[in-house]
């Protein structure tokens, strides 16, 4: 009786969920000094709020084009509006699935909403610049469409993706395969490749390059110079942390899911054959392509991939519209056990809140990082230094927002690892620290230190000396170009 009335009122209480994370995460947002995502966040959001400014910006793709565009209103309101925009798009993609669910006819849609949201992951890191979750939003969108049998604008989400996040090409592959030889929507595939058509010839028209979604790609361009920054891993990786990834409720209906969506391909009854391809062959095909290929990329240590969990963000939806799959499937097929089923299921998700409690009681509010405590005692220095009307050098996004220093504006500031040590103006500052400085800018110290051109006017060193990325201890050196 009680799980009849959970789910006779189950919007209400979905509704009820969903304000409470958005009221907890955006309190938190608020009272945050720092985020998630490291400079990626702080990178994003300024690309996407110097877009209009600088409209080339709109094709940037370290930002991405998709969300340079969508979060550009957000982002000009600043940095806090690309954190409420990031817990918004989370929200709303629990909801798409949800509905989703509904469309499948699963009992039990609830469930689904839920895993959505319950991931450690997924929750920490809703709080930044990051553009994992317009990537989830997107996906799930074109899957309730796809999930409606409305094929065109399906496909034609689908040929965005890409232009949301690089993995978008194999969630692409996936989806072709699912259009053509599964469901034979052979006229969808003009959607499918419009997005990909129109920012192509937009390429053209800005750079001269139609194929500039690969040759401007930041990773196929880390790939081919041979740059590793952050090495490699086990094969294994993202299944070893799975239970935070997509919580422990969602791994085991994740599995089982999986495994029922295959033996029903052979043995499932006819009048559900389109939920059964569906859920094999969609859902499936794109959760576990994706998941293989991020981690064979971090195995193999190429394509620029740290391993990072968030990138399994995007495929979250999905997990929670297989795993609710199978607990529709065996609470119908086992009807004396369904109640029991569904106990159990209720139980694992108690866990993953107890985690999302632990990690909300150790880490939130989110504090500055050890560098950007360092970096606020630069930009306090820059306050008493003359430093406006001469070019300077750094490569932390975080400067560029405690500084007000706009990084688009090439005659008074330009990325480190553009620096030319023949060409930089007489007066040019030089701000490196140890982080970017001898890995993404491949600027060693003692370059600066070594070069007569150049006099070294101010250092930070932290009280307590810590290690920074490849064990470089961190510091910041501020130099200044004294002859040419």
């Amino acid at each position: 009786m009680f799980i009849k009335k959970i789910f006779y009122k189950q919007k209400f209480y979905l509704i009820l969920i969903s304000l409470f994370f958005f009221a907890l995460l955006a309190f938190y947002s608020f009272v945050s000094e720092g985020c998630e995502g490291g400079m990626d966040s702080y990178n994003h959001y300024l690309i996407s709020k110097y877009t209009w400014k600088y409209p080339h910006l709109l094709l940037d793709q370290w930002g991405k084009p998709l969300y340079n565009l969508i979060a550009s209103p957000f982002a000009n309101i600043g940095f806090i509006g690309v954190k409420l925009f990031n817990i918004l798009l989370w929200i709303g993609s629990a909801w798409l699935t949800w509905l989703t669910s509904r469309k499948l006819n699963l009992k039990y849609s609830w469930i689904a909403f839920l895993i959505v949201l319950l991931p450690q992951v997924s929750y920490q890191n809703t709080i930044s610049g990051l553009t994992e979750y317009l990537n989830e939003f997107l996906l799930i969108s074109f899957v309730y469409f796809i999930a409606i049998k409305k094929w065109n604008i399906g496909a034609a989400i689908a040929g965005l993706l890409p232009f949301a996040r690089s993995e978008g090409f194999v969630i692409m592959a996936a989806t072709a395969f699912y259009l053509v030889f599964i469901v034979k929507e052979y006229k969808s595939l003009l959607w499918f490749v419009a997005g990909s058509v129109f920012f192509s010839l937009l390429g053209l028209i800005i750079y001269g390059d139609i194929l500039w979604i690969f040759t401007n790609n930041p990773y196929i361009i880390a790939q081919a110079k041979g740059m590793n920054l952050c090495g490699n891993g086990s094969l294994f990786h993202y299944v070893k942390l799975s239970r935070f990834i997509f919580s422990i409720a969602g791994v085991i209906l994740l599995v089982a899911g999986s495994v029922i969506s295959f033996i029903l391909l052979f043995k499932g009854n006819k009048n559900d054959k389109f939920r059964n391809n569906f859920i094999f062959w969609l859902c499936c095909g794109i959760f576990w392509l994706f998941f293989a290929v991020h981690s064979i990329i971090w195995w193999k240590g190429i394509m620029g991939s740290c391993g990072y969990t968030r990138v399994m963000i995007v495929i979250t939806p999905l997990a929670a519209l297989i795993g609710n799959y199978s607990i529709s499937y065996l609470t119908e097929t086992f009807s004396k056990l369904k109640y029991h089923i569904i106990v159990f299921t209720i139980v694992l998700m108690l866990i993953s809140i107890s985690h999302l409690y632990q990690f909300s009681k150790k880490n939130l509010p989110y504090t500055l990082s050890d560098e950007q405590k360092e970096f606020v005692k630069v930009a306090d220095w820059l306050k008493t230094y003359d430093y406006k009307g001469r070019m300077i050098y750094f490569l932390y996004p975080y400067l560029n927002i405690l500084a007000n220093i706009d990084p688009y504006d090439k005659k008074h500031f330009e990325f480190l690892w553009s620096f030319d040590f023949k060409y930089s103006p007489l007066g040019s500052l030089i701000i490196w620290d140890a982080h970017f400085g001898p890995n993404e800018c491949k600027i060693p110290l003692e370059k600066l230190m070594n070069n007569s051109d150049f006099e070294l006017i101010k250092s930070f060193k932290p009280e307590k000396p810590f290690k920074t990325l490849n064990e470089y201890p961190f510091e910041i050196y501020i130099f200044k170009r004294v002859k040419i």
